[in-house]
């Protein structure tokens, strides 16, 4: 590969990312617990964090938080959310009901927009809007994209959002690095085509466990990839009850002859 040919050369800068469902704060046992999360990202030491299942005001089972602020407070990270459930509520009486992905980074974030993934009409009772958000990051004038995206527990969506955010990273000529919850194994036909287009920042594996339940999309389902600006030098969980996923962390650094200064 690309990546193993100019491994002499890489001497750029390091970063070190996670992606985490943080299931709404909640612990493995139910219960909320903000704070938690929270150390458990501290945990990893991370420059950017990818996180999934981030609430803002959204109901009782998070105190009606913005835990996307929260976060970005406690841990003294630049922050950029993408809701894809929205609902105004009370007739604006309210601040605005979101939940979405969120993104935390050390380095300035200098623009971020949240990209909407189209849905499947053959499942209406199980509609839930998918997004995936993307943050331009600028590390010590090194910029590149990255994506943070939640993905459809329905075979047919998850195929089509494939499809869209292959085009759409196609077409962004910066260095990229894209996590987030694919509901899909590593055996699928899904994460088997995204593997032909990034590289899995756990290698070839072995690849694992990151759902802590029982369900029919398996356990190895939270990924990092990256593009060929990037190589992947370590991968690693962090132990926490913080929720029923579990965080995964990769140092990465870009590779000198990609540098885009």
């Amino acid at each position: 590969m690309e990546v193993k040919k100019q491994e002499k050369m890489a001497v750029g800068k390091m970063l070190t990312v996670l992606s985490f469902n943080i299931a709404s704060g909640r612990r493995i046992d139910g219960k909320l617990d903000l704070e938690l999360t929270a150390r458990a990202i501290e945990q990893g030491q991370v420059d950017v964090a990818g996180l999934q299942e981030v609430d803002r005001n959204f109901s009782s089972r998070s105190r009606f938080w913005d835990q996307a602020k929260w976060l970005s407070n406690r841990l003294g990270m630049h922050m950029a959310y993408g809701p894809n459930l929205v609902d105004r509520g009370a007739g604006g009486a309210r601040p605005k009901r979101e939940y979405g992905n969120a993104i935390l980074s050390r380095y300035p974030i200098v623009s971020f927009r949240n990209h909407d993934l189209s849905a499947v009409e053959v499942h209406p009772e199980e509609f839930e809007p998918r997004g995936m958000l993307e943050a331009i990051i600028e590390m010590e004038g090194f910029r590149f994209s990255f994506y943070n995206t939640h993905l459809s527990l329905i075979d047919e969506e998850v195929d089509r959002s494939l499809t869209e955010i292959i085009a759409i990273t196609t077409d962004n000529p910066l260095p990229q690095v894209l996590v987030g919850d694919f509901n899909a194994a590593p055996s699928t036909k899904h994460i088997q085509r995204f593997s032909k287009h990034f590289y899995n920042g756990f290698g070839s594996g072995p690849y694992p466990d990151t759902y802590k339940k029982q369900g029919d999309h398996g356990q190895k389902i939270d990924y990092i990839f990256h593009d060929a600006h990037f190589q992947a030098l370590q991968a690693w969980t962090i132990d926490t009850e913080a929720s029923d996923h579990v965080p995964i962390v990769a140092k990465i650094r870009n590779l000198q002859n990609f540098n885009n200064f």
